[in-house]
């Protein structure tokens, strides 16, 4: 019986892989930077070192994992069937104990389950950056709201529409693009609005499983 390395992945998990590169188009950190660690076979080839053959988590190594947006393009191109998913957030997992999280990262993941502090934190962004103080750095929409913009929620309509957190208070307007399509459509919409709140997926990226709903 094999005993697990230091990030508990399976040895077979990772063996599916054929190196074959078909993920490399449809990974956009591999896209931008042209790195092969920034590839999803390149993070493979790094757990699988780590995993299976002792090599240390160094900083390189970190910066690779953490660097993966977790979108997932490179399972539905790959033909053997990586679970991609599966490796990256057990990866993440061990991270996250290994060394937490910088402390504005896991202050800015706890602001996402208060959902008025969150729009309170939009409209402040939304002033300085009328003032020319936020960087554009593409972070954050071009121009953020500075009111509450968000349209109400009809009750008992037949189709319920996740908004979310950060795109509830950054872009409302995009739910309501979303809203009008399903209208033109013939259905009614109700929204899950703030009694609902962040889904999880940033805190589970981030590797805090257990903050994740």
């Amino acid at each position: 019986m094999t005993t697990p390395g230091p990030l508990g992945l399976s040895g077979d998990s990772l063996a599916t892989c054929v190196q074959c590169g078909l993920c490399l188009p449809h990974c956009p950190t591999y896209r931008v930077t042209g790195d092969e660690s920034r590839s999803p076979r390149g993070r493979i080839s790094l757990m699988a070192a780590v995993e299976l053959e002792g090599a240390p988590m160094d900083g390189e190594w970190l910066d690779a994992m953490s660097t993966c947006v977790q979108c997932l393009g490179c399972e539905t191109a790959c033909p053997s069937g990586v679970p991609f998913e599966e490796l990256i957030s057990t990866t993440r997992a061990v991270m996250s104990t290994e060394s937490r999280p910088p402390l504005r990262l896991r202050l800015g993941l706890r602001l996402l389950g208060r959902p008025r502090l969150l729009r309170l934190g939009v409209r402040i962004l939304a002033v300085l950056q009328r003032l020319g103080l936020v960087p554009r750095t593409g972070l954050f929409p071009a121009r953020l709201p500075l009111g509450d913009n968000r349209r109400r929620s009809t009750p008992g309509g037949d189709v319920l529409l996740f908004t979310g957190c950060v795109m509830d208070a950054c872009q409302p307007e995009i739910h309501d693009a979303v809203e009008d399509v399903l209208v033109a459509g013939g259905r009614s919409v109700e929204r899950t609005g703030g009694a609902v709140g962040c889904c999880g997926a940033l805190h589970g990226h981030a590797g805090l499983h257990g903050e994740a709903l």
